[in-house]
């Protein structure tokens, strides 16, 4: 059983670029002539922005999406020259950066529009028109396409309008709102084609870029199925990218009777060995996985054990032979033969993967290169 990696640090994820980089190929294949905009937001799902950005222009994505300001600039910084939408809000004191580091904004209203027109400065900003055709998150509603309109014709040429989209709010299961707001999102488009005549349409996120073929338009914004996790069912090659590992700090053997962890929540109804695991909720392990999940150790499901810690977790270790201190144990990921997967924690949690892998602690170290090892 391999120990810690090799800065010496107790936790650390593997990510298997190459899968990255062939779920975007994969993706990519699937949608031509669309092209791919991978969403690497929230630390690309927790597999680190540079590393998933750079393989996902790798496999074949030509534009990025992120949801802050600095997300964007950050990959510019790390000497990313591809095209970038910034899909969340981007505050007025951020425009002027975004607009000389040729990043595009989105754009949900006038104000939005007059803003963009005054930092331009020196460089024609691009913005994307965002409809809000049913999410009721972030984007102009119908009934104010014309104010939107009108911004644009004051703004003239100073912006560029590059892209209208929107975003759809259950493209996996209620294909019937679907096909609704993507009507809205039509109505839009012709409305506002006189002012963004060239525009690249895109409306469909992972479950409907499988889901919905029609509606790919001219580009698609790929996110957990790049990961490897799509939502709906698709290519049996799309795969999870990332291993989550950590160490054992020391086994024990626990009495007959004796309690593990905070609350005294599980006794060994027999002398037990336990392992104490180097990872916790501090690190992204969910609390809600106490006396239900399971770690990954000597190539057994070993079942979590006591209430789950800030930086540790008891796990029973009975049925391995030979666990020790400085060995090996996964949280999430494929290795010596059996998978612990995003999806499978949060079934157990009540979550989504998205949430799983978003919530690996950006303080565990990242190492691009390593494949994980294939299921037999």
């Amino acid at each position: 059983m391999s120990g810690p990696d090799e800065d010496g640090a107790l936790r650390w994820a593997e990510i298997d670029v190459a899968a990255l980089a062939r779920n975007a190929e994969v993706i990519a294949t699937l949608v031509r002539p669309a092209t791919v905009m991978a969403m690497v937001k929230s630390n690309g799902y927790g597999h680190g922005i540079t590393i998933a950005a750079r393989a996902a222009l790798d496999g074949g994505a030509a534009w990025l999406g992120v949801y802050t300001p600095q997300e964007a600039l950050g990959l510019r910084a790390a000497g990313f020259d591809a095209r970038i939408l910034v899909v969340g809000w981007s505050p007025p004191a951020t425009l002027d950066d975004l607009a000389t580091s040729g990043v595009d904004v989105s754009v949900v209203d006038a104000e939005g529009i007059r803003a963009v027109a005054a930092a331009a400065t020196g460089r024609r900003p691009r913005v994307h028109l965002k409809i809000d055709t049913g999410l009721h998150r972030l984007g102009a509603l119908p009934e104010t396409l014309e104010s939107l309109v009108d911004a644009l014709g004051d703004a003239g040429s100073r912006v560029e309008v590059a892209g209208i989209f929107t975003h759809f709010a259950d493209a996996g299961e209620d294909p019937g709102f679907t096909i609704a707001q993507h009507g809205r999102f039509l109505e839009a488009v012709e409305a506002l084609r006189r002012v963004a005549p060239d525009a690249l349409l895109h409306t469909s996120g992972s479950a409907a870029i499988l889901a919905h073929p029609a509606m790919h338009h001219d580009m698609v914004r790929a996110g957990i199925a790049f990961y490897g996790y799509p939502p709906v069912p698709g290519p049996a090659s799309l795969r999870p990218a990332m291993n989550v590992l950590c160490c054992v700090a020391q086994v024990r053997t626990v009495p007959q009777g004796e309690s593990v962890g905070y609350g005294r929540t599980w006794r060994a109804e027999k002398a037990r060995r336990i392992a104490t695991a180097t990872i916790g909720y501090g690190q992204g392990l969910p609390r809600a996985l106490s006396n239900r999940g399971h770690l990954g150790i000597g190539g057994r499901r070993c079942p979590i054990v006591g209430i789950v810690s800030m930086d540790q977790v008891g796990v029973d270790v009975s049925d391995v032979d030979g666990v020790a201190a400085g060995d090996t144990a996964m949280f999430i990921g494929e290795r010596d033969g059996i998978r612990i997967g995003a999806d499978e924690v949060g079934g157990l949690t009540g979550t989504l993967p998205h949430e799983i892998l978003c919530g690996v602690s950006e303080g565990i170290p990242r190492h691009p290169g390593v494949t994980p090892a294939a299921l037999p």
